[in-house]
């Protein structure tokens, strides 16, 4: 069980790593300046997907407290915020939260599904 939430936890920052170098490199290849938008736009996208529904709140709250502080963060320094914010919230949700969801749900099945001494 250990062996296979390792891969899994592997595969989960192999992919949130592999979007980002994605959106990176496209970024900054792309000769069109219009189309940089519709990349980082396709960037958020895929991470928020990927993390759905807490990365939906998480990054709405990290963009919120980031445009408090004052910090401006456009292009690339904006995607690797998205991705970092994705990353931790996913692998709290994913890795932490609904494991134990499940260990609680099972236990109160069992516990249920006793009959009464």
């Amino acid at each position: 069980m250990m062996i296979r939430r390792a891969i899994f936890l592997i595969l989960w920052l192999v992919v949130v790593l592999l979007i980002f170098v994605w959106t990176m490199v496209s970024y900054n290849s792309q000769v069109v300046p219009e189309l940089k938008n519709e990349i980082l736009l396709r960037h958020g996208l895929l991470m928020l997907v990927l993390t759905l529904p807490s990365g939906w709140v998480a990054t709405a709250l990290v963009g919120s407290i980031v445009s408090l502080i004052g910090l401006d963060l456009v292009g690339i320094a904006d995607a690797l915020l998205v991705s970092l914010t994705c990353a931790v919230v996913g692998y709290l949700q994913w890795f932490m939260l609904l494991p134990w969801l499940w260990r609680k749900w099972k236990g109160r099945r069992a516990s249920s599904a006793t009959p009464p001494v």
